[in-house]
């Protein structure tokens, strides 16, 4: 069984979210506790806030900790941190195993050629998500904006922290309506902190919950091979 490196604080609540994820799914798979080791090198967001050039060189550093710690590989638990993604991923002891990726192999499974990406604003303005989605011919449109600085407000002044708000809830919808309307077939929470304000039973449009969808990745690599 593998060790599970989680590089976290980008925020704190979805890191969270991630170590959750992997123990309960564990749990009810299997019905024991013993599920992966987990290792969380917990980084200070405000480093991180405004995606500086700093970023790679902090973000390698983080996975080589969490390497000499005995991560077998990593997961970052954030979409925006994959702006360095390319950067890094080839200069690095341990595989740090791509959100983007991940995501773009379970919207190809629903056979969706066409998604809506919510997530911060460098997430929706920066091409580094598209790209991936499009080396697995998907097409990927995001909201006007004005849409996006507000979905941005949102994730940073409330969901980072835990608040979640009905109005603002209301406004994703409609973002995602807007998206429908624009040939979405499904969406893309691309930022790890969305699901805790949109779930699949909100929208009849397919969710793709990135952080679902990434630490089931993580639980299923650790237990490759496993005895």
């Amino acid at each position: 069984m593998k060790t599970i490196g989680i590089l976290g604080g980008l925020g704190p609540e979805s890191t969270c979210e991630y170590y959750r994820y992997i123990t309960r799914k564990y749990y009810e798979t299997f019905g024991d506790y013993s599920y992966p080791e987990i290792i969380i090198y917990s980084v200070r967001f405000s480093k991180f806030i405004d995606c500086g050039y700093e970023a790679a060189d902090e973000v390698k550093k983080a996975i080589e900790n969490l390497h000499r710690a005995g991560a077998d590989f990593v997961v970052a638990a954030c979409n925006t941190i994959h702006i360095v993604y390319k950067e890094v991923s080839g200069d690095i002891p341990i595989p740090w195993v791509s959100i983007m990726d991940t995501v773009a192999e379970q919207i190809k499974k629903e056979q969706i050629v066409k998604v809506g990406l919510l997530g911060t604003i460098f997430t929706m303005k920066e091409d580094f998500y598209p790209r991936a989605l499009d080396m697995y011919g998907i097409e990927t449109i995001t909201p006007a904006g004005e849409a996006q600085k507000r979905i941005n407000d949102i994730i940073y002044e409330e969901l980072v922290t835990g608040i979640v708000k009905d109005d603002s809830k209301r406004f994703v919808l409609e973002c995602i309506e807007d998206l429908r309307e624009n040939g979405a077939g499904g969406i893309v929470l691309g930022c790890t902190e969305l699901p805790f304000l949109i779930q699949q039973k909100d929208t009849s449009l397919p969710v793709f919950d990135s952080t679902a969808i990434h630490a089931q990745k993580a639980l299923d690599l650790a237990l490759e091979n496993a005895v």
